[in-house]
């Protein structure tokens, strides 16, 4: 089996390295004259002190293959991935970018980092470029910018960052002081000028000696959820992603990205996405949040801690969380860009309704809409006009959508969509993009999960993705403004989330929670516009329920918030569950 250039190692060759297995990191860097920073894709650098207690030398720092948080046993082993034309060799590193929608890039510089064992002085002089627009070299990628022989090298300087194996797991080991981190930048003229999409930096060194790139290195994690970098290698003649194999080999495979940042300029206003998950207080960041009921006739309160540790309680709604009490359905329904508190309390026909404490005036309001049986946690923008519409799905031989917009029904009538069928689940979210919720319904077919879209832009769509047993968790996880479908599977003990990212079809894999205890709870927890792997674990005593966050672009955290009988038992329940389908 042919196998990747990289820089990797094994815990008995702390300090050396070896041709491997596949792993790289890129950091590009985008700059206008004034040099801004318009994009970092990682970071490198992981302190003064080694996860051993060894100190690094004066005036620098570690990069430190890490392990996650925890874990004693299993780290990462690659340190880098080659991207270089040596004799007898043809290596290039790639890694992706999104523009968001609304905005124009204008890029200057790309920069990017090069670690050469034992090198004192910059070793880098030529390097070549592409930018495109899709993955490199899939059919229907374009190469938007560059070539394979231009030199675009324009400077490399010390970083006073070493590269560094992990010091301590699974054994502790004296960390080397060679492997120098050199940030080289490259021109990008002229300027490329980028507008919303998915795009790949695609780059090499020229050099007569084995020059490696640095992987992204996220402190207490072996990797992030969204980690896709590619390498291509002229043993294979072939691109593969970058895939740390783990120390030991029965270490779970992680993917890995590449560190980059651009330099330039940024015109235009990225679309705000809408009706952000449970984000209270409109600092667009979901926040922790659970409502507490001891009964289904209990008063339900609900606690929420934001972004800055602050509390606050609300009582509203009735036995949340139990088969016969109110069913939350948290969304902006009066479109000042906050979550209101809101549930649907079934009833007969003319009696059922929304209950919702609305944000912006604190009153609450109350609209009859459904009647039992009906399936209330499909509200969504449906028309557009920025405030989650009233809606249920009611399933049968003729599944409908029902739901009251304002914009395209100012006298408050109700629109009814038929779609669907006996069996089936809504699953809807804005899948083309226009900023309206599309109907969407999944369907069994001998055990295979299939997606019916029918888009609000027109057209229908069919998709066969996951199994019909799997929980389906929707969400913008790539920041392209369209809705990404997440399949969360019973793994044995573990549960694995299947991300299909809609920017480029790409699929992401993450083993995260434990399948007896814990709630999918997707939802933006670090701020950065993109939806987060998360659980909230039912603990087995009071004062036990913790959330844990799997952020797009950080290492893992987690934070103890609700209570608990035993495993998802009451008394509380974790709202962002509530359209888990």
């Amino acid at each position: 089996m042919n196998k990747p250039n990289i820089l990797g190692k094994r815990l008995s060759q702390v300090c050396s390295y070896a041709v491997a297995m596949t792993i790289f990191a890129i950091i590009i860097t985008a700059s206008n004259a004034s040099a801004q920073i318009i994009y970092d894709n990682g970071p490198i650098a992981t302190g003064s002190t080694s996860k051993n207690g060894t100190a690094a030398p004066a005036g620098k720092q570690w990069s430190e293959v890490q392990s996650d948080n925890g874990n004693t046993t299993e780290s990462n082993t690659l340190a880098a991935s080659g991207c270089q034309a040596v004799a007898g060799g043809n290596n290039r590193c790639a890694d992706d970018f999104t523009i968001p929608v609304g905005e124009t890039w204008t890029i200057n510089q790309v920069t990017v980092y090069i670690i050469q064992v034992g090198a004192v002085t910059n070793p880098v002089n030529n390097m070549n470029l592409r930018i495109w627009n899709g993955s490199p070299e899939q059919p229907g990628s374009v190469a938007v910018f560059g070539d394979t022989t231009t030199n675009r090298f324009l400077s490399g300087t010390d970083t006073n960052i070493l590269r560094c194996f992990n010091s301590l797991v699974p054994a502790s080991n004296v960390p080397r002081t060679d492997l120098t981190v050199w940030e080289v930048k490259m021109t990008v003229a002229p300027s490329a000028v980028l507008t919303a999409g998915t795009y790949w930096v695609d780059f090499q060194t020229t050099t007569t000696a084995a020059q490696f790139t640095p992987l992204a290195t996220y402190v207490g994690a072996r990797n992030v959820p969204l980690n896709n970098a590619r390498q291509f290698t002229s043993s294979t003649g072939l691109w593969a992603d970058v895939v740390d194999a783990g120390n030991p080999a029965a270490a779970p495979d992680v993917r890995l990205g590449v560190p980059f940042k651009l330099e330039g300029s940024k015109a235009g206003v990225a679309a705000i996405p809408r009706n952000r998950s449970m984000d209270f207080d409109g600092d667009n960041i979901s926040d922790l949040t659970i409502a507490r009921s001891s009964s289904a006739t209990d008063p339900s309160v609900w606690w929420v801690k934001n972004s800055t540790g602050a509390v606050t309680s609300r009582t509203h709604g009735t036995g949340i969380g139990f088969g016969a009490g109110d069913i939350s359905t948290p969304a902006d329904f009066d479109g000042d860009g906050k979550t209101d508190i809101a549930v649907w309390r079934p009833g007969a026909a003319l009696t059922a309704g929304f209950s919702i404490l609305q944000s912006s005036t604190g009153t609450v309001v109350f609209q009859q809409f459904g009647q039992t049986g009906d399936d209330p946690t499909i509200v969504r923008d449906y028309d557009g006009d920025g405030k989650a519409d009233a809606a249920v799905y009611r399933a049968g031989a003729s599944g409908t959508f029902y739901y009251r917009g304002t914009l395209n029904n100012p006298g408050g009538n109700v629109t009814f969509v038929p779609w669907g069928s006996t069996g089936d689940r809504a699953l809807p979210g804005d899948f083309d993009g226009d900023g309206k919720a599309d109907f969407a319904i999944i369907r069994n077919n001998a055990g295979l999960a299939e997606h019916w879209r029918r888009l609000s832009t027109g057209g229908t769509q069919v998709l066969q993705y996951g199994l019909s047993t799997d929980k389906f968790v929707t969400g913008d996880y790539d920041l392209d403004n369209r809705t990404d479908i997440n399949a969360v599977r019973v793994s044995g003990a573990t549960l694995t989330w299947y991300l299909l990212k809609s920017s480029d079809q790409t699929l992401v894999i993450e083993s995260y929670g434990n399948a007896a205890t814990d709630y999918p709870i997707s939802g933006d927890y670090d701020g950065d516009g993109r939806t987060d792997i998360a659980v909230w674990r039912s603990g087995a005593g009071a004062d036990q329920g913790f959330f844990f966050v799997r952020s797009s672009a950080s290492a893992r955290s987690q934070a103890k918030w609700g209570n608990s009988g035993g495993s998802l038992t009451a008394p509380d329940y974790p709202v962002a569950n509530f359209n888990v389908k």
